[in-house]
C-alpha cells in the first residue's frame, strides 16, 4: 500500500517534506489566521490527512524550503502534529514566487481588505504591474484596485479595525485620505475601544465621518506650514471670535483663502528646492498630494513625476531644552539620547548623500497636502548598469550638458526676478507718469479675479478651471474697452467678499448694486426693511406701555427717555 502511494505521489510530482524543513514566506499577503479555523482544519487533517498539497520552493544552499502558497495547511499540520506534509516543489525565482503567492491567496474568500491592499502594493512595487494590469489580472475595476491600495496607508490600529469589521470599507476610504498624524488622532480620540459612547465614531456612516474629519482637522491652522502672521488678526480666525482661546493658531473658517495660501506656499517652496538643488526631482504621490500646487507647477514649466512608493529622509532630532525638565539628571539623560540620535541621523544622511553621488538612488521632493518632504527611491542593479552605460555615450553627455545649461539659464532668470522683487520696493515711483504698459500689467493681475462665465467676454473660448500666465498675456495684448470693464468689475465683485455690516466695503457694495441691479437691490432692501419696521413698531409699543405704567403709578419718567409720539398726541387732545 505504501509503495502504491509513493508511486502515485511521484506521478503527480508530489513529495513528502519534513515540517521541520519548511518556513513561511514574506510574500504571503495573509498575515492573520483565525485560531478557531486552524484548530478545525488541524482536526480534519488528523482524520483525513492533508488532501491538497502545499507548494514550496528550495532555499538556495540549504536543505530547507519556503512556502509559496498553502501556509494555512502548513500551520494546521503543525498543530495536528504531522512530521511530514505533501508538497509540490517548484524551482521559482523571487519574482515568480511573489506573484504566485499573491495571486493564489487573493483568490480566496477570507482575505481581509488590508491584506488585499498590501498584496496589490507588493505587485505594483515590484515594477511588473500597474493598476491597469492588476485590473485585468484579477477581474476588478481600476477604481476598486485604487481604493484597496489606499488601505495600505492606514496606521496598524485602523487597519485592524477594518479587518475586524469595526469600521466599514467606506469609512476606511474616507480616513485613509489623510496622513498618519490625522489618522492617529482620529483613532485615539474617536475610534479606540473604550471611548465614551457620545464621543465615539464607531457605527457612524462614512459621510458623517468625512464631514467630522473635515470639520475637526482640515481647517486647523496648526496643520499648515505657511506664514500665519496675517492669520493672527484675520476675522476668519476662530481665535478672534472667542472670548477665551486655547492659545494655538486657531481654526480658519475661510477655506478658500486657506487653500490658496497653502497652495501658494507649496509652490514657492517647490520652486526654491528646484532652484537650489537641481538634482532633486519634484514628485507627487498619486493618492495624497496638493493637486492645485501640482497643476500650477506644471503650468509654470516644471516637471512633476508620479511615484507610488519611496523612502522618506530621516527627521532631524529635536534638541531638548533644560526648561522642559524638572531636574538636571533628566535633562542630561535626554541630552545624551539626543546626541546619540543626532549621530545616527548624520550617519544616515551621509550614506544617502554617498548613494546619490554614486547614482544608486534617485532623489525626490514629494509634494504633499500641506508640506514638501525629501525622499528617495533605490535603483535596481539593472537600472544602475543602464544608467552607467547610457552616461558613457557622447550624445547622452551632450544632452545632459544642454539640460544643465538650460537649467542654469532658468536659475539666472529666477535669481534676477527675486532680486528685482526685493529692490523694486525701495525705488521712488511717485513722479513718473503711469504708462500704457503699466496699465496692461495691472490688468494682468486683475485677471486673477475674472469669473469663468466671463472668459468668453475677454476672448477666451476654451473651457478651463483657471487662467494660465500665457492666456493672461494674450488677453492684455488685445484689450478692448468692454474687456477692461468686465475685468475691473469682476475684480470689484471678488473684493466685495470682505463686505461686513457698515464697513467701507459694504457701502461700496451697495453703491455698485444700485448701479447694476437696482430692482434686485430694492427687493432685498424692502425685504429686510419690512422685517425691521415690524420689529421697530413692536419696540415703540412696548416703550409706550412702559411709560403709561410709570404715569399710572405716579412715578416720574426716567430722564433722557423721550415721550412716544402717540402719547404726546393723546395728551395734547385732552388739554384742548
Amino acid at each position: 500500500m505504501m509503495t502504491t502511494a509513493n508511486q502515485s505521489a511521484a506521478e503527480r510530482n508530489i513529495t513528502l517534506v519534513s515540517v521541520a524543513n519548511i518556513q513561511p514566506s514574506n510574500y504571503n499577503p495573509r498575515k492573520r489566521f483565525d485560531e478557531t479555523g486552524l484548530d478545525e482544519l488541524a482536526e480534519s487533517i488528523k482524520q483525513q490527512g492533508v488532501l491538497q498539497p502545499i507548494t514550496v520552493r528550495p532555499i538556495a544552499d540549504t536543505d530547507r524550503y519556503e512556502i509559496v502558497f498553502g501556509e494555512r495547511r502548513y500551520r494546521a499540520s503543525v498543530i495536528a502534529g504531522l512530521e511530514e506534509v505533501p508538497a509540490i516543489i517548484s524551482e521559482l525565482s523571487d519574482e515568480e514566487a511573489q506573484e504566485m503567492a499573491v495571486t493564489e491567496n487573493l483568490q480566496r474568500k477570507d482575505v481581509t481588505p488590508t491584506e488585499e491592499a498590501n498584496a496589490y502594493k507588493q505587485l505594483i512595487d515590484s515594477g511588473r504591474h500597474t493598476v491597469e494590469t492588476l485590473s485585468v489580472l484579477f477581474g476588478k475595476s481600476e477604481n476598486y484596485i485604487r481604493t484597496r491600495l489606499n488601505f495600505s496607508t492606514l496606521i496598524p490600529e485602523l487597519a485592524e479595525l477594518l479587518d475586524a469589521d469595526v469600521i466599514t470599507i467606506s469609512v476606511a476610504s474616507e480616513i485613509c485620505r489623510y496622513g498618519e498624524d490625522v489618522q492617529r488622532e482620529v483613532y485615539e480620540k474617536y475610534l479606540k475601544e473604550g471611548i465614551q459612547h457620545y464621543s465615539s465614531w464607531r457605527g457612524r456612516k462614512a459621510k458623517e465621518i468625512a464631514e467630522l474629519i473635515e470639520q475637526k482637522f482640515t481647517i486647523d491652522l496648526e496643520r499648515y506650514y505657511f506664514d500665519k502672521t496675517e492669520c493672527a488678526s484675520c476675522r476668519y480666525n476662530t481665535n478672534n471670535l472667542l472670548l477665551f482661546n486655547d492659545g494655538g493658531c486657531g481654526q480658519c473658517s475661510n477655506r478658500t483663502c486657506l487653500a490658496e495660501m497653502n497652495a501658494a506656499f507649496l509652490k514657492e517652496k517647490a520652486i526654491q528646492i528646484a532652484q537650489q538643488q537641481p538634482d532633486i526631482i519634484l514628485c507627487r504621490d498619486p493618492y495624497c498630494t496638493n493637486a492645485t500646487t501640482v497643476e500650477r507647477l506644471i503650468a509654470s514649466g516644471y516637471d512633476v513625476e508620479t511615484i507610488n512608493s519611496c523612502i522618506a529622509f530621516p527627521k532631524n532630532p529635536i534638541e531638548p531644552q533644560i526648561g522642559d525638565y524638572d531636574n538636571s539628571e533628566d535633562y542630561e539623560e535626554a541630552l545624551k539620547d539626543y546626541e546619540e540620535e543626532q549621530a545616527d541621523y548624520m550617519e544616515i544622511c551621509n550614506e544617502i548623500s554617498r548613494q546619490g553621488e554614486a547614482g544608486e538612488i534617485t532623489l525626490y521632493a514629494k509634494i504633499g497636502q500641506a508640506d514638501i518632504t525629501l525622499c528617495y527611491v533605490e535603483k535596481t542593479a539593472t537600472q544602475i548598469a543602464e544608467s552607467n552605460k547610457v552616461t558613457q555615450t557622447i550624445a547622452t553627455q551632450i544632452a545632459k550638458l544642454e539640460k544643465k545649461d538650460k537649467r542654469n539659464k532658468e536659475i539666472a532668470t529666477e535669481n534676477t526676478v527675486d532680486d528685482v522683487k526685493r529692490v523694486i520696493k525701495e525705488i521712488d515711483t511717485t513722479e513718473t507718469k503711469f504708462g500704457a504698459d503699466e496699465d496692461r500689467m495691472m490688468y494682468f493681475f486683475l485677471l486673477s479675479s475674472l469669473r469663468k462665465e466671463n472668459y468668453a467676454a475677454v476672448g477666451i473660448d476654451k473651457e478651463c478651471d483657471y487662467l494660465k500666465d500665457e492666456e493672461k498675456m494674450n488677453v492684455i495684448a488685445n484689450l478692448t474697452a468692454k474687456a477692461k470693464a468686465v475685468i475691473r468689475r469682476d475684480f470689484l465683485i471678488a473684493n466685495f467678499k470682505d463686505a461686513f455690516r457698515n464697513n467701507g466695503t459694504a457701502a461700496l457694495l451697495l453703491d455698485f448694486a444700485k448701479k447694476h441691479m437696482p430692482e434686485e437691490l430694492a427687493n432685498i432692501t424692502n425685504k429686510y426693511n419690512e422685517v425691521y419696521e415690524n420689529r421697530h413698531k413692536r419696540i415703540e409699543e412696548k416703550k409706550v406701555a412702559l411709560l403709561e405704567q410709570t404715569e399710572d403709578a405716579g412715578h416720574p419718567q426716567p430722564e433722557g427717555v423721550p415721550q412716544p409720539i402717540e402719547t404726546t398726541i393723546r395728551s395734547s387732545s385732552l388739554n384742548k
